[in-house]
């Protein structure tokens, strides 16, 4: 009987060891915190340092697929965000309004139409709901954004004059307004039009505060052809991705490199997350693909410019790499997809100190997180849009 009783302590021995040894490699992190130039660089490792999964998804909503009457069709899709209840707002840039559905997908009402007067839009891009369900509209039609109650009656406007209001990131919890805003201009020498992106900080007046960070990069290209003429938007250009953390920080990088500057609530920088990746070059095959969708109807125009591009055309050296960043669960979420294939998306995953923790293949391409749910927009077999919402389910 004793030696039956130590033979189960052992086994149980042996197992408490494996078990705990299995813990300590799994939770094993092996990238580096240093200090440059005053700045706290979080620097990691390809690989995860665990390889379970952080969350399930259960679809619970499909907005438009079976409905085709007009107040659940989509034109233009350009934004959409939910509020407190779960409502869900879509701004549609060709209906020039906001259509709102229920949390099950029910018809509302709309908010707004098009026009110059107050509260109306003349070219909305972006649309953003805040923790007391006021919704910020930015209009570049109209230069200016537009504040609506949860009622949808109009409240306010902040017109802007030397910038574009592109997209409203977020709001801290001192009041400070994220903003990215834009300024378009002409190189008529090097037949380009640039676009200067600046993520600036406003109080909740939109008094400017501070800039965060910028770039400018060439949106468009013109080619000429003996009497004839184009212009081209550019492939593969870089982006800013941003989000901010429960605590107010903001997170920017820019879509071609793995460098996430982190900024405090108060605008000054804290650290930054680096991360080992293998960057993805743009091939000929790439320039041939994209010459081909610009003239997929028109074979002959292809043919007369497909040369004067392919050789003129002036693109970045690696493709963007980084998509959109969301935070939940006190985890930074960077969407990226393999080699530029949108259809092959996933997360990779930074704890609360910038570690990279998990990486999370997914079947869907997240456009919003909010109410533990992530929202899409997707395609049914007709072609049509259809927006569907996921509930979160954690494994933590």
């Amino acid at each position: 009987m004793r030696t039956f009783f130590k033979v189960i302590f052992a086994v149980l021995f042996i197992v408490l060891i494996m078990t705990i040894s299995f813990r300590v490699k799994k939770t094993a992190w092996k990238g580096t915190i240093e200090e440059e130039y005053g700045i706290t660089v979080v620097k990691n490792p390809k690989k995860p340092a665990h390889n379970d999964a952080v969350f399930s998804l259960k679809e619970d909503l499909a907005l438009g697929e079976k409905e085709r009457n007009e107040k659940h069709m989509f034109y233009l899709l350009t934004d959409m965000d939910a509020d407190s209840s779960g409502n869900i707002y879509v701004l549609d840039s060709e209906d020039v309004n906001i259509k709102v559905y229920d949390p099950k997908g029910r018809f509302l009402k709309v908010i707004s139409r098009k026009g110059e007067g107050p509260g109306q839009l003349s070219n909305p891009t972006d649309i953003y709901i805040d923790d007391k369900d006021l919704i910020y509209v930015c209009d570049s039609g109209n230069n200016r954004i537009s504040i609506f109650n949860e009622q949808g009656d109009f409240v306010s406007s902040i017109d802007f004059k030397e910038y574009s209001a592109g997209k409203i990131i977020g709001i801290n919890p001192f009041g400070a307004i994220i903003l990215r805003v834009d300024k378009t201009s002409i190189e008529s020498s090097m037949s380009f039009i640039t676009r200067a992106y600046f993520i600036n900080m406003y109080s909740d007046r939109f008094d400017f505060k501070k800039n965060l960070y910028s770039i400018s990069v060439p949106i468009m290209q013109h080619f000429r052809k003996g009497e004839k003429g184009i212009a081209l938007s550019i492939p593969f250009q870089k982006e800013l991705c941003w989000t901010l953390d429960s605590s107010g920080n903001v997170y920017i990088a820019e879509s071609q490199t793995y460098e996430i500057q982190v900024f405090s609530p108060l605008g000054k920088q804290i650290y930054r997350i680096e991360k080992e990746h293998e960057p993805s070059k743009i091939l000929k095959a790439d320039i041939d693909n994209y010459v081909k969708e610009q003239f997929q109807f028109d074979k002959k125009e292809r043919i007369f410019w497909s040369m004067t591009i392919k050789q003129k055309l002036r693109v970045p050296e690696l493709k963007p790499i980084l998509e959109k960043f969301f935070f939940a669960e006190d985890k930074l979420f960077v969407l990226r997809s393999e080699n530029g294939n949108k259809e092959r998306s996933f997360f990779d995953v930074f704890d609360s100190k910038g570690k990279y923790s998990w990486k999370m293949r997914l079947k869907i391409s997240p456009w919003l997180w909010k109410n533990n749910k992530i929202y899409t927009v997707e395609k049914d077999k007709n072609g049509y849009h259809v927006i569907k919402s996921y509930k979160v389910f954690w494994h933590l």
